[in-house]
């Protein structure tokens, strides 16, 4: 499939690339029964096992984002949103997180699960079979791995993609060693069992049934996997550099067969070289100095009351897409301690995923009221408003207020840099502020395609079509998967459609020549409205935009606003109530002369 990233190749090539110092050890007892939550510098833990654990498991997770800090130095690993990991004390525990893992004729009893978010990530960690492994993480780690290098690339193909997560996933951190480059569990054994042919797994991607289906999708990560492996690992391969090689290829190659063949040379003899170096009695794999050193200064525990350990169950059964169970969870916790900040913003997020504006606002303003230092309440009341959802209305000052309030608690987090571009969007006169904050999301988000196409909007909103056009393009060369290459075709197509309408309205609306003045008369002034007005509407709206044009060319703005005004209370969707928003703040602003 095409595969294409806004980095240079060079950023996996930089995966070879290895510096280490000494590292951690961990201390504290455990309290077996009640919840607490360990903070580390990047990630929070909440569990029902003891601080004890809690702290080795994020020792882990410090451990691995450290392996990614010092062997790619330029990498972006900060994911710019928290990262909670429940750790669960035994299969009971966190059978309360994923019931379905746990229940059926064929239960999957998974050691652990990871499952990535728009606001934040959520890694579950079950410690009474991962701590009988060498590699009790592996499941999170590999998960985590696709989110480091997500964050960074936009897409690869599928073999190389869960290859490189399976590398690092199997990952092992013993006090002060790391142990990289082991082999996954059961890897060897489906190798043994039989390979799918080269070609094949070079096809892959993430609807083939090779990547979903049981048996087939063992054999395919178990392969990439292998390939992976060899190609970091191999001697003759690393001196060749065939992993170097193949990244340049890619690059410059959209089609994966003809990449791999400039890339890795002989298909054939390459599978044969693959086959030989699975089949050795022992794989090599590094040795190495933990690089962080933590002290008891660099964790921090609380301990959770038992609404609040309601509120985070809820939530991970949210972003699991078990809303009804989560609501049920949320009433309990309700019951328990209404009062609590994160009980109020858990209800007022919930109320927000499902639209009830009302029951959001209401909930996520009690949070901020109790003390809540949760970033998605002041970011999602901000939200709120934007959409015009508030009656009355928030003030510009109350808006900008909850937007730096969410940005001074989750100070790089790219939605909140995303909505202060929408928001600078709506005046005039804040333009370069409003592209400054987009450009900054994209910054934070490099690989967000979504994040991308947004900011185009604005650009396009602001009549900036040059800029959209290019973010476009980029958009175009990121696509990678179905739903991204329809995202893009759409926004190309809205695009093309908003230039089309600007252009014919510039040819339509021509304004007339000034009339010639008396003999001793001074001139009137043209109209306010001889100027056409950049402004963007939706498709929905396309009658409206062009009879507010038409008003605005012929100076009766008053009727434009009025157009306007009458339009709002009947918008719908997404789109058609934050853009007639700004165009009646355009049009206001045009007639007090800005």
């Amino acid at each position: 499939m095409p595969t294409r990233w806004n980095r240079p190749w060079r950023v996996l090539a930089l995966l070879l690339l290895l510096t280490w110092s000494e590292g951690p050890s961990f201390a504290g007892a455990p309290r077996p029964g009640s919840w607490i939550e360990v903070r580390s510098p990047h990630f929070v833990a909440y569990s029902d096992a003891g601080e004890a654990e809690a702290r080795r498991t994020l020792e882990g997770f410090e451990g691995i984002r450290s392996v990614f800090t010092a062997i790619l130095p330029g990498l972006q690993t900060d994911l710019h949103k928290p990262v909670v990991v429940v750790v669960a004390e035994n299969e009971a525990s966190m059978a309360r997180f994923l019931p379905d893992a746990f229940s059926g004729k064929d239960p999957k009893r998974p050691g652990g699960m990871y499952m990535r978010g728009r606001d934040r990530d959520l890694a579950i960690v079950r410690l009474d079979q991962g701590h009988q492994e060498d590699q009790p993480f592996a499941v999170v780690f590999h998960e985590y791995t696709h989110a480091i290098v997500h964050n960074n690339l936009t897409a690869l193909p599928t073999w190389l993609d869960e290859g490189i997560a399976d590398f690092y996933g199997s990952t092992e951190i013993r006090s002060k060693r790391v142990y990289l480059g082991r082999i996954p569990f059961h890897h060897m054994a489906t190798l043994r069992r039989g390979r799918m042919p080269l070609k094949a797994v070079l096809l892959v991607n993430h609807d083939s049934p090779e990547y979903r289906e049981g048996s087939k999708a063992n054999q395919f990560y178990a392969q990439s996997w292998a390939m992976v492996h060899y190609l970091f690992m191999d001697e003759e391969a690393r001196k060749a550099g065939t992993l170097a090689a193949y990244l340049r290829a890619l690059s410059s190659q959209p089609d994966p067969l003809a990449a791999a063949q400039a890339g890795l040379g002989d298909l054939a003899a390459f599978e044969g070289r693959i086959a030989q170096y699975v089949g050795r009695p022992a794989l090599s794999y590094m040795n190495l100095p933990l690089q962080i050193a933590l002290s008891d200064k660099d964790f921090h525990a609380r301990p959770v009351g038992e609404a609040e350990a309601l509120v985070i169950r809820a939530e991970v059964l949210a972003q699991s897409g078990k809303e009804a169970e989560a609501g049920h969870l949320l009433n309990q916790a309700k019951a328990l301690d209404a009062r609590s900040p994160q009980v109020q913003a858990g209800l007022g997020l919930a109320a927000f995923r499902r639209g009830d504006w009302s029951g959001a606002e209401q909930a996520l303003k009690t949070a901020r009221e109790s003390g809540s230092k949760d970033f998605r309440v002041p970011l999602c009341l901000a939200e709120l408003a934007l959409m015009g959802t508030q009656q009355p209305g928030a003030s510009p000052e109350a808006i900008l207020g909850w937007l730096e309030e969410a940005r001074q608690l989750e100070p790089d987090f790219p939605s909140i840099h995303m909505a202060l571009c929408r928001f600078y969007a709506r005046d005039p006169k804040e333009t370069e502020k409003a592209v400054e904050s987009g450009k900054t999301a994209i910054k934070l988000a490099p690989s967000d395609l979504a994040m991308r196409l947004n900011f185009g909007s604005v650009l396009l909103s602001l009549g900036q079509e040059e800029g959209a056009r290019e973010i476009g393009n980029q958009a175009a060369r990121m696509a990678g998967e179905a739903w991204e290459k329809q995202a893009v075709a759409s926004y190309q197509a809205q695009l093309a459609r908003v230039v089309e309408q600007r252009e014919s309205m510039a040819k339509v609306f021509v304004p007339p020549p000034p009339p010639v003045p008396e003999p001793g008369r001074v001139p009137a002034q043209a109209p306010a409205g001889a100027k056409p007005l950049k402004f963007w509407l939706p498709d929905s709206l396309a009658d409206l935009h062009r009879e507010v044009q038409l008003a605005v060319m012929q100076g009766r703005l008053d009727e434009a606003i009025q157009m306007v005004k009458t339009a709002l209370p009947k918008a719908k969707g997404p789109y058609e109530k934050p853009s007639l928003k700004a165009l009646l703040d355009h049009l206001k602003a045009r007639k007090a002369g800005y």
